[in-house]
């Protein structure tokens, strides 16, 4: 009977051993999938974050042309407009629509560095989850 329960506790110890040497293995992938995750993050940052300084000047020049259709609206009353139609004001109406077209530009201009912006803010996110995840990863080791 002893026999028996010494190599039920042999085997029992063996099982064990095979378990913690899987679950070391499981984790050393996850860590490392980790790694190249984040390295994969980090290099389409890098990416977002050259767009976003590439477009600083363009969104700084868009702000002015949002400011003037702003500040064109405010003073031209739908009726001036209407007035411009009805006299056939070619001059006036084209400025307008120049107008309305570099606003529209600018603005795209501006929210697609907004979404460059939110972009890159969600990747942060996810390597604060990541250092976050391993730190558990780590302390379970």
């Amino acid at each position: 009977m002893s026999t028996q329960i010494d190599k039920f506790c042999e085997d029992l110890r063996t099982n064990m051993t095979m378990i913690d040497d899987n679950l070391r293995v499981v984790k050393a992938k996850a860590l490392g999938k980790a790694d190249e995750a984040e390295r994969a993050v980090r290099q389409q940052m890098d990416s977002l974050q050259k767009k976003i300084d590439g477009a600083k000047a363009a969104v700084e020049a868009a702000k002015p042309k949002i400011n003037r259709w702003v500040e064109e609206k405010k003073t031209t009353a739908q009726s001036k407009i209407a007035d411009w139609k009805a006299k056939g004001d070619q001059k006036s109406l084209q400025l307008r629509a120049d107008m309305a077209d570099a606003y529209a530009n600018a603005t795209s201009v501006i929210a697609s560095s907004a979404v460059d912006e939110a972009a890159k803010a969600a990747l942060e996110a996810l390597l604060a989850r990541f250092d976050a995840e391993a730190s558990k990863l780590k302390r379970a080791s």
